[in-house]
């Protein structure tokens, strides 16, 4: 029997740079860190098997994320691995070795961060540089570059790309967008000189080239280098994507390969568009490749932002809009995506859902400047949907069940689905109870009403595909109770029973005008014009962008001082960005509900003044409280009863999948 080919443009091998390096197949993974890089910026036996695993995966490429060249001051982020020691080097060939064996080509990316880069992370003093001095928002002092410091950076780039080809990388990836040093250099949003190096776009262009120059004296053809370029900066005054072809032009015979994505940090809500949200199409920067491809360039082009599933990667490549597509947040999601792919097991792979936890988990606080600033940070970074990134050194490595247990799951929502998965791949005897005709839990409510809820429909679908495909026995329409399972005299039961809208005490809350936020969805025919919300989390502020849309005047009134502060960051960005662009929209903060009327809401201010809001409708979004009474009555009848997700403490998808995985994997088997 002939091998089916599924995606054949997407698993088409690419030849790259004058000596024709062939890729295996399209799909790059783009610049990612392992976030567990040491003190020491050596990488480490954990950090070669987080990217080796995405070789192992099936990746055409897999690109090691920042790395360290500089000691003075070009670094933004902590963590990163060293490129000025070549104690490095054995650990850099040893991953490249591993890579190799899989036939992935492996890149390393290079990003000097200009006047984004913090002291305490260099060396402590030596404050940031750029093409332009400022004062940046968090208070540093950026002074300007001179011809000195441009032929410091240029050699300090060509050192470490030397240092990458010695570590066996087959490609550098040059960071040349977002803002930071050389895209901010060429931006006239950052770039305010006056001499040669500022003014006209070739001139902007001048320092750029120069790095590459020295880069290709020291390396020559050794090494492939590839440019990131933001394709637009998304913001009035920025580079457009014909002043991004026009670079392009004027480095192409220095370059092999570029891809473009979108955005700077120079403007905050640009970041939800560089890491795109829900709210951003997938594939967005697709059409700005295609200009690029369209303009007559002739080195192969690649895009990269939200192309998270492969009939968007195979469309986008069929289609010529781009010769590559590149990925990272699918492949935190799934490290295995390109073989379950290729081998045409799609629905198997783990779906991303742009949560964008991975790059904004380590702060507890969306509304935090930088990690620095967060006294509550983490430092933990984590997937949503992946329970194991950012563990495998240790989940992985759990010992197998010792003996085969009868495990009961009591609902099923993500959380249940989660757990009664793990429990019968470590060969479990699974019953899951589900009071409902349908797998999904709350999983079922948002996405088939909120337009930009899609990627959780599509991880609803997946759990409900995996629990169907494997040896689980599932009760629908069937309440499970304590009784009930403790007669089926089972060793462990999880409890999975989420959790419901908390109802504030407020006079009024009861009344003819009031309904709960979860239940507009499919009852919008009952809203009135004049809408109050009553709670501005995350939740209250997609539920007035969802009014909004359909007519209504919401208001959104939070106790807090901020919008949407229980969201990520980059995902707070853009419902807050979402909720200027949408018609009718308001919000007060630091304003309290005091009554419910049939006339609207009467409330305070934070200085005591008395505020009323018309209403026709009030919608009640005051977040949710575990079924407590009702999980607790389930203790006692197994040896372990473990609750999991909301019905434990009400939180975020990551939080129901993650703690019914460990549930699973800490049952005792003795």
């Amino acid at each position: 029997m002939a091998f089916q080919e599924y995606y054949p443009h997407l698993f088409q091998p690419m030849l790259v740079g004058k000596h024709q390096v062939k890729f295996k197949n399209r799909i790059f993974v783009s610049p990612m860190s392992s976030m567990t890089a040491p003190a020491s910026q050596v990488m480490m036996d954990d950090n070669v098997e987080f990217y080796a695993k995405r070789a192992r995966g099936g990746a055409g490429c897999v690109t090691v994320g920042e790395t360290r060249f500089d000691l003075v001051n070009s670094v933004a982020h902590p963590c990163q691995l060293d490129l000025t020691d070549p104690k490095t080097l054995p650990q850099l060939n040893k991953f490249n070795n591993y890579a190799h064996t899989y036939g992935a080509r492996t890149s390393l990316e290079l990003n000097h961060a200009g006047h984004f880069a913090i002291p305490a992370f260099n060396d402590g003093h030596t404050p940031p540089m750029s093409a332009t001095a400022r004062k940046m928002p968090n208070g540093n002092l950026v002074r300007e570059m001179t011809e000195e410091d441009m032929d410091y950076v240029a050699d300090i780039y060509a050192n470490a790309i030397h240092m990458a080809w010695r570590g066996g990388f087959d490609m550098a990836c040059l960071h040349y967008g977002h803002g930071w040093l050389f895209g901010g250099w060429m931006s006239p949003l950052l770039n305010q000189r006056t001499d040669r190096h500022g003014g006209s776009l070739e001139n902007r262009v001048r320092f750029p080239r120069m790095v590459l120059e020295r880069i290709r004296k020291k390396v020559g053809d050794n090494i492939l280098l590839e440019l990131r370029l933001s394709g637009s900066e998304l913001t009035p005054g920025g580079l457009e994507i014909e002043d991004t072809i026009e670079i392009i032009k004027m480095m192409e015979d220095l370059v092999d390969l570029v891809h473009i994505s979108s955005g700077t940090r120079w403007n905050a809500s640009t970041r939800g568009d560089m890491h795109p949200t829900c709210f951003v199409d997938p594939g967005h920067t697709a059409p700005m490749a295609q200009k690029v491809k369209e303009a007559g360039i002739k080195i192969p082009v690649g895009c990269v932002g939200g192309v998270n599933t492969p009939e968007l990667a195979e469309k986008i490549l069929s289609e010529g809009m781009a010769d590559y597509v590149l990925m990272a947040r699918p492949w935190v999601a799934d490290p295995e995506w390109a073989n379950k792919v290729r081998s045409g097991r799609s629905d198997d792979v783990r779906p991303c859902i742009r949560c964008n936890h991975c790059i904004d988990g380590a702060l507890r606080k969306a509304i935090s400047k930088t990690v620095l600033d967060d006294e509550s940070a983490s430092l933990n970074f984590a997937c949503s949907v992946n329970p194991l990134y950012g563990c495998y050194a240790y989940r992985e490595k759990f010992p197998p069940a010792g003996c085969v247990k009868d495990v009961v799951v009591v609902g099923g929502g993500v959380a249940g689905m989660q757990a009664a998965l793990e429990a019968c791949e470590r060969g479990h005897r699974v019953t899951l109870f589900e009071q409902s005709d349908k797998l999904g839990g709350w999983l079922n409510v948002y996405p088939d009403h909120l337009w930009f809820k899609h990627d959780i429909a599509r991880l609803r679908d997946y759990f409900i595909k995996q629990v169907s495909d494997r040896k689980i026995q599932v009760r629908l329409n069937t309440k499970a109770t304590p009784e009930m399972v403790e007669a089926l005299a089972p060793d462990a039961v999880i409890v999975a029973i989420g959790s419901v809208p908390n109802v504030p005490p407020i006079p009024g809350v009861d009344g003819p005008n009031v309904m709960l936020g979860v239940d507009v969805f499919g009852n919008e025919d009952k809203l009135g014009k004049r809408v109050v919300i009553v709670g501005g989390g995350q939740i209250g502020c997609e539920l007035s962008i969802h009014t909004g849309e359909r007519g209504c005047i919401p208001t959104v009134l939070e106790m807090g001082e901020h919008l949407a502060a229980d969201a990520k960051l980059s995902s707070r960005l853009h419902v807050l960005r979402q909720m200027e662009r949408t018609p009718g929209v308001t919000s007060h903060t630091l304003t309290r509900c005091t009554e419910i009327t049939p006339e609207g809401v009467k409330a305070v201010d934070s200085e005591g003044k008395e505020l009323f809001f018309p209403a026709d409708t009030v919608l009640l979004c005051a977040g949710m409280k575990a079924r407590a009474q009702e999980r607790d009555s389930f203790e006692g009848i197994a040896f372990d009863v473990i609750p999991v997700g909301d019905c434990e403490k009400p939180g975020l998808v990551k939080d129901a999948i993650h703690t019914g995985f460990n549930a699973a994997l800490s049952l005792h088997t003795f």
